[in-house]
């Protein structure tokens, strides 16, 4: 990848989170509507929409289909954001693509476009070049003002909706809902994993409102092979009744095998073993520990959170869990990291990797969660690979 080429993109991130879709749609236009009519899976929520798009992506290759699946954020590079038929695509192909989009903007755009919104159209330019027949679309933060609302769907699925994002979602779990639920449209069915009741009776509103026809699913008896907790028989239902509205043979074996690092992805290192995990807020963390307790009962916890994810909270739950924990302060991760009370605070890199060395040298077992970027980067260093470039370090959609 040729880093210049990136810069004008990852300045993008200095213009923050953009509200409003006047600029993404006209940029759509501009662009001749790449992949109007392009049947799609809008998938929103809080936590577990990733796991939920590839397992609807794995279900419907599966069987066949063209698929296009677009997620944020990446792991290593940005190319992860945007596959066809289950491969993410080179870095420079999607590039290209970022340029011919970056090319429409002096066009009289109601404003700059931001990095996601960039990023979003390049994914549609990419889609309709490999002539997808489906969009899985991974919302970025919302619903009602996310960037792909471009896609024409025709399922809504809906993951876990919880605390996270407040300064623009709003601070109650029912301000959030009524923003991701937003996206629903007349006649087009909606399915949800189980909710709270607050968040349940605000799809319900929404959804009676406008005519959306809305289902809450049953977790499956089991998580697909590939996927660790009990969150993913949720998901994994979800996933089953979005795909089901497009291939409605699909069984829930069809499931099985799916790949999605960082969910609870499990590599053998160092004598020991390395657990890597996204969770990253409240919700997600609780959800993780629940997981360890069954599958990792012996793991120690490596976590540290940017400084909106609600610290404090996270830090409190993993010391409820009795493990034996260490707290990453981000801000050495190029972050907005963040101190907590915590047995042991690692503050730079080399420390906390060789805190990790140690342990699983010692034949431990690691979990390392709470963002992004630090199973980003503890993942590079297991796994051999190159780390990413500052500008790419993109810990949010």
């Amino acid at each position: 990848m040729t880093a210049s080429r990136w810069d004008e993109l990852f300045a993008r991130r200095s213009l923050g989170i953009r509200l409003g879709l006047d600029a993404v749609t006209a940029g759509w236009h501009r662009l001749g509507e790449p992949c109007r009519g392009v049947t799609a899976v809008h998938v929103v929520g809080t936590n577990g929409k990733g796991s939920t798009s590839a397992m609807i992506d794995h279900a419907l290759r599966g069987r066949g289909l063209a698929v296009g699946l677009y997620t944020s954020p990446h792991l290593h590079r940005v190319g992860e954001r945007v596959r066809t038929d289950g491969v993410a695509q080179d870095d420079d192909v999607l590039l290209d693509a970022v340029d011919r989009v970056l090319a429409i903007e002096p066009s009289a755009l109601p404003r700059p476009l931001s990095f996601f919104e960039v990023l979003t159209l390049a994914a549609w330019v990419r889609f309709a070049d490999a002539r997808v027949e489906v969009i899985i679309a991974e919302a970025g933060m919302g619903g009602r003002f996310d960037a792909t609302r471009i896609c024409d769907a025709k399922v809504v699925a809906v993951a876990s909706i919880d605390l996270d994002h407040q300064q623009f979602l709003g601070d109650t779990r029912a301000k959030i809902a009524a923003e991701k639920i937003a996206v629903a449209k007349r006649g087009v069915p909606v399915f949800s994993v189980p909710q709270v009741p607050e968040v349940r009776e605000v799809m319900r509103a929404h959804t009676g409102a406008i005519g959306a026809p809305l289902v809450f699913v049953e977790p499956l008896a089991r998580a697909p092979i590939g996927l660790v907790g009990a969150h993913q028989r949720d998901n994994a239902a979800l996933a089953l009744a979005a795909a089901r509205v497009l291939a409605p043979e699909i069984a829930a074996s069809e499931l099985d095998g799916v790949v999605w690092p960082g969910r609870f992805e499990r590599i053998a290192y160092g004598g020991g073993t390395i657990v890597l995990d996204v969770a990253h807020n409240p919700a997600g963390i609780a959800a993780l520990l629940d997981a360890l307790r069954e599958h990792a009962p012996e793991a120690s916890v490596l976590v540290g959170t940017v400084a909106d994810k609600d610290p404090a909270a996270v830090a409190a739950l993993v010391q409820r869990s009795g493990r034996t924990w260490a707290w990453v302060d981000l801000m050495a991760f190029g972050a907005s990291g963040t101190r907590v009370d915590a047995p042991i605070v690692l503050d730079d890199v080399a420390t906390t990797l060789g805190w990790i060395d140690a342990r699983t040298a010692a034949g431990a077992t690691v979990c390392v969660c709470g963002s992004h970027v630090l199973v980003a980067a503890v993942r590079a260093h297991v796994l051999g690979l190159a780390a990413a470039q500052p500008g790419e370090r993109v810990s949010g959609p």
